[in-house]
């Protein structure tokens, strides 16, 4: 009760300073072609990859239930997410559900425009010693 009073007063329930941060420090690097990310080797074990799979491809996803954030997500990286933005436990949760699948959403374009921007160094790397060679 007295956690709850206090998520309320200090805002923790829509508070989302900082908890983006947390969850990509927790989440580690982006995923690269023939590299899965750490979820993406979670969700294939637990057999949730066409879960991650939907949330990377669309806008708009719907929260995530709990279960599938026990599923993902290891107690003590469920406790550091609570404790470095200082969130309870509950509250912590509740912006996780609310966070996660549009973090993957945002972490899956930013790792698409990474490799589109090492694919057309090459190609201009390429193309430069075609030139410089001709």
């Amino acid at each position: 009760m007295t956690t709850a009073i206090g998520d309320f007063l200090t805002g923790a329930q829509g508070d989302r300073s900082g908890a983006l941060s947390v969850l990509n420090d927790i989440l580690g690097p982006l995923p690269a072609p023939d590299e899965p990310s750490m979820l993406e080797h979670r969700a294939q074990e637990q057999g949730m990859l066409p879960l991650i799979r939907t949330w990377q491809e669309r806008d708009n996803t719907s929260v995530a239930d709990e279960s599938t954030i026990h599923a993902l997500f290891k107690p003590a990286e469920l406790q550091r997410f609570s404790s470095q933005t200082g969130l309870s436990e509950r509250a912590a949760m509740n912006i996780l559900r609310d966070l996660l699948p549009s973090a993957i959403r945002h972490r899956a374009i930013n790792a698409r425009a990474g490799w589109q921007q090492q694919q057309m160094a090459r190609t201009d790397a390429t193309t430069g010693q075609q030139v410089a060679g001709e």
